[in-house]
């Protein structure tokens, strides 16, 4: 695996799983390494700083452990764009949008898939989420699960990097369905099972390594529920072979499922919040090679300090690395599940 940290004191968590499945054939890749966030807020605290500093990097003390990446994700959590200022729902009581400059911003970070597949992807309507892909896309930064309607939303990116095809597929929850696309409607690509083992059989053929990520759960709470975990097993039992979540704004356990990773929520990235644990995250830095096991590290990321996220050390990492032991117990039925994750 590339080195993706300088040398230094740094406390990180190893994981170890099998090999993901593909009938794909072809010769063996190369190395592909895959990075994963969690939540990126551009907008509102976090666009004024910005803004106020002369446009800096908020990714700045991260950028080369995010720049050595082949594919960086993330869940993008605010559309972005200019002359929106009426939300498009007037009772939701938070609404994030950036300016156009960020774009800039997360290219220069590496980024280069995003899921806009989460509950602010309608929050100034159909002409900001439109504005928010073509920007991204004119800085080669792919999106998927929202789009111009529910065929569009439901679409997969694929991306190929080192001789393997990576697949990604996302679905979310909102607070109302007028944000969901319709086939006549605008919006990110509801929650709906049918739906996801549809597309995940359609993708599964195509891909090496399918990705799916999931906006779910419940804001704030440290441990998925028993439907989430049904959920996922049944999604891995499909076809995926890792799933990212994200909105809690909080981290959660992780779970081996069939030797395949089930990430519940990575937490902040980058979010102008601190309170209840949501000053801590985690990155998964993540190995993989065609007809072979794949590895990930997690890397916990601290922004009690700053919004702006950077590499826990010493005791900080140490205490996100326990909370996620902590975290993770419950969710692997043995104590080998959680050795092979690093969290002895």
């Amino acid at each position: 695996m590339k080195a993706l940290i300088a040398p230094r004191p740094i406390l990180i968590a190893v994981l170890l799983v099998v090999a993901f499945g593909n009938a794909c054939s072809g010769p063996d890749s190369s190395e592909v390494t895959f990075v994963a966030v969690g939540d990126i807020m551009l907008g509102r605290h976090i666009g004024k700083v910005i803004s106020r500093k002369g446009n800096p990097s908020p990714f700045e003390k991260i950028r080369p452990v995010l720049q050595k990446s082949d594919i960086l994700f993330g869940n993008l959590e605010s559309v972005i764009g200019e002359n929106y200022t009426v939300p498009n729902f007037q009772d939701k009581p938070y609404n994030f949008i950036a300016h156009p400059r960020v774009v800039g911003i997360l290219k220069g970070a590496g980024f280069s898939v995003l899921s806009l597949a989460n509950n602010h992807a309608m929050d100034f309507g159909a002409g900001a989420l439109s504005e928010t892909r073509r920007l991204l896309k004119e800085q080669g930064i792919a999106d998927f699960g929202a789009g111009t309607n529910i065929n569009d939303a439901r679409r997969p990116t694929e991306l190929s990097r080192g001789g393997l095809r990576f697949g990604f597929l996302g679905y979310g929850v909102a607070h109302s369905r007028e944000a969901y696309a319709t086939t006549q409607r605008a919006g990110l690509a509801p929650f709906v099972m049918e739906e996801i083992q549809q597309d995940i059989q359609d993708l599964r053929k195509r891909v090496d390594v399918l990705i799916v990520s999931l906006h779910w759960g419940i804001e704030y709470e440290t441990a998925p529920s028993g439907q989430q975990r049904a959920e996922a097993h049944q999604i891995i039992d499909w076809g995926a072979d890792m799933i990212i979540g994200h909105h809690p704004h909080v981290l959660q356990g992780v779970e081996l499922y069939k030797g395949k990773l089930i990430a519940y929520s990575l937490g902040n990235f980058l979010f102008d919040q601190k309170h209840n644990g949501t000053g801590r995250g985690a990155m998964l830095v993540c190995s993989f090679r065609k007809n072979a096991p794949y590895s990930a590290e997690i890397v916990p990321l601290d922004r009690y300090h700053s919004y702006f996220p950077m590499i826990a050390t010493g005791e900080a990492a140490e205490h996100i690395l326990k909370e996620m032991k902590a975290m993770s117990a419950p969710l692997n039925a043995d104590a080998g599940a959680l050795s092979s994750v690093g969290l002895k």
